[in-house]
C-alpha cells in the first residue's frame, strides 16, 4: 500500500478527534528492545511518535484486516502483537504499562478495522428494524375502533316518540328514562292553564324576551271555534312547547 507521506502527516496531527491516545513501549524491528512511543489512534490508523511533542510521527499502522493477539511470553509482561493474515506480514509487538492499558488498547485496536465497524452497522440496522417493527405492531393493536369512539363527558341519547292524538313530535330522550315510556301515546288532551283562552295571544312573546316560533295556522271546527292543530283545546302551540 503506497500513502501519501505529507497527507498522512497532517491527518496524525491535525485538530481531527482521535480515538485513543497514550504511551506503549513498541518493540524495534532490529534492536528488539522496547522503546517508549507516543500513540494515536484515529480510525484504522495506528499512528507512533518519538515523543509527545513531536510534529511528526515517525511510523503508522494500518489497522484493516488484523487480528489483535496477547503475548504468552512471561518476559513480555502486559504485551500484545498486531498480525495480519497475509505471507510475510509484519508482526507489530507492544506493551502497556499495566493490565487496565494492556486491555484498553487491545480492545480499541480490535474495533478500529472497517470489517468491525461494517458488522456493527449491520446488528445495528437489524435491532432497529426490530424496534420499528413492534413499534408498528403495537400502534396497529392498540388504535380502537370507529363505532368504539365516544367524546367524553358527552351524554348518550335515543330518540323517543310521543303521540299527542293528532301531532307527533320526535325528539331526544337523556339515557336512563325507562324504556317503558318511549312511544307510549297520551290520549288524554292536555289541558289549557287556567285563564288562557284559545284566542289568548299573550303566548306570542316567552318571559325571556324572546319570540317563538311562529304559531301555526288554526283550522275551524263545526262550531266555528279556532282550535289548535296540535290538540283541541289547547290554545297555544308555544306554550305547550314551553
Amino acid at each position: 500500500m503506497k500513502l501519501n507521506e505529507r497527507s498522512v502527516a497532517h491527518y496524525a496531527t491535525c485538530n481531527s478527534p482521535p480515538d485513543k491516545t497514550g504511551f506503549l513501549f513498541k518493540k524495534g524491528e532490529r534492536n528488539t528492545a522496547y522503546h517508549r512511543r507516543w500513540f494515536i489512534l484515529k480510525g484504522n490508523m495506528l499512528f507512533y511518535f518519538e515523543e509527545r511533542e513531536s510534529r511528526e510521527p515517525i511510523g503508522v499502522i494500518v489497522l484493516e484486516g488484523c487480528t489483535v493477539e496477547l503475548c504468552e511470553s512471561e518476559s513480555e509482561e502486559f504485551a500484545f502483537a498486531v498480525k495480519f493474515d497475509c505471507a510475510k506480514a509484519k508482526v507489530y509487538k507492544m506493551a502497556a504499562e499495566n493490565q487496565a492499558a494492556m486491555e484498553s488498547w487491545v480492545k480499541a485496536l480490535s474495533r478500529a478495522s472497517f470489517d468491525y465497524m461494517r458488522l456493527v452497522v449491520k446488528e445495528l440496522e437489524r435491532q432497529l428494524e426490530e424496534v420499528q417493527e413492534e413499534a408498528r405492531s403495537s400502534q396497529a393493536k392498540s388504535k380502537p375502533k370507529k363505532h368504539q369512539l365516544q367524546p367524553q363527558g358527552a351524554a348518550s341519547f335515543q330518540p323517543a316518540t310521543i303521540s299527542l292524538q293528532n301531532a307527533t313530535i320526535t325528539g331526544p330522550l337523556q339515557e336512563g328514562v325507562s324504556s317503558r315510556e318511549n312511544g307510549v301515546s297520551w290520549s288524554k288532551p292536555l289541558s289549557v292553564p287556567n285563564g288562557v283562552s284559545d284566542t289568548q295571544e299573550d303566548c306570542s312573546e316567552r318571559g325571556d324576551g324572546v319570540r317563538p316560533p311562529p304559531v301555526p295556522p288554526r283550522r275551524k271546527t263545526n262550531g266555528g271555534s279556532l282550535e289548535s292543530p296540535v290538540s283541541p283545546g289547547t290554545g297555544c302551540f308555544s306554550k305547550l312547547h314551553d
